[in-house]
């Protein structure tokens, strides 16, 4: 076996130590959160996951396809979200339909409306 191989092997191992002590730490954090503090971080996961390619990473700030969403509430997250459509009466930011339907439930709509409105 060579260095350069010895050092690789260590290289990769140092990295998944790193990256297991980084999610345990995680998990430990999450352990400690309040149920509203819970509802944040999943709802934070799922729009940074499912949302912030078209929205943006802000949800205040428009993204390159979808525009700002930071303030939405349930009834329109779950029409867009479900079923590609628009609450009876609301008047949509941009005429595009090319929105991506998501196999998302109501409690982790609701995660993310809480991230959307969270200060």
């Amino acid at each position: 076996m060579s260095i350069r191989e010895t050092r690789g092997g260590m290289t990769r191992l140092l990295l998944v130590c790193i990256s297991l002590v980084l999610l345990l730490a995680n998990c430990k954090e999450e352990e400690n959160q309040t149920p509203e503090q819970k509802l944040l971080t999943q709802g934070k996961g799922l729009y940074v996951t499912n949302c912030s390619a078209c929205h943006n990473q802000n949800p205040a700030v428009d993204g390159a396809v979808g525009p700002a969403v930071k303030g939405s509430n349930f009834e329109l997250l779950k029409a867009r979200i479900v079923s590609g459509t628009y609450p009876p009466g609301y008047t949509p930011k941009r005429t595009s339909q090319i929105m991506t339907r998501l196999p998302l439930n109501d409690d982790q709509i609701r995660s993310i409306e809480a991230f959307l409105n969270a200060p």
